[in-house]
């Protein structure tokens, strides 16, 4: 196992988050480990760390940024040292029809989220991105482009995931005029 620092809701009554050690799993052949940067604040953290699902003692954080600091084996995607984006979702069965369509947020046997999951090979709870590193499948990390500043693209792997799937999925493209209910408006796309 890897030690690393987290920061740790063990309160449900306060946002207070608690400096402590975690372990995260040696690398498996499609592994990458990330030495976590920057990591965005949703609003669905505070209310897990509120004990929204009967969770305790969770580790937050589910849309960051960082730098690959190693890869496993079989790993061909990644380079240490590349810049990286690790969002919700970091496992899926990846053999039903929705994850063979590439829709793993639809996962019928349910994907592995970033914090409060159950890891797919050894059963442990998956712990998130407040830490100072994460390890994850690397068909789950996205290269971050160049130019792209990484504190203002961690909350992109949430919130504008959120919007931009659906848009996509919809056709809408540039100058096409969008709001988004219950989230704003989108204003224009460019």
């Amino acid at each position: 196992m890897r030690t690393t620092t987290g920061w740790q809701s063990l309160d449900p009554e306060t946002n207070a988050l608690t400096r402590v050690t975690i372990e995260r799993r040696d690398l498996r052949p499609d592994d990458i480990a990330v030495r976590i940067d920057y990591c965005g604040v949703c609003h669905s953290d505070l209310h897990r760390i509120h004990g929204m699902l009967g969770e305790k003692d969770l580790v937050p954080g589910h849309e960051a940024t960082g730098v690959v600091t190693a890869v496993g084996s079989g790993v061909n995607g990644f380079a240490v040292g590349e810049r990286v984006a690790i969002g919700t979702i970091i496992d899926s069965c990846g053999e039903c029809a929705m994850c063979l369509a590439g829709q793993e947020n639809y996962c019928y046997n349910r994907p592995t989220t970033t914090y409060g999951g159950t890891d797919r090979v050894d059963g442990t709870p998956t712990k998130g991105a407040y830490s100072r590193e994460y390890v994850l499948r690397e068909k789950f990390a996205f290269h971050l482009p160049d130019g792209l500043d990484p504190a203002a693209a961690s909350p992109l792997m949430c919130a504008g995931v959120s919007v931009w799937e659906p848009m996509r999925a919809a056709g809408v493209g540039r100058g096409t005029r969008v709001a988004i209910a219950g989230l704003g408006g989108s204003g224009t796309s460019r």
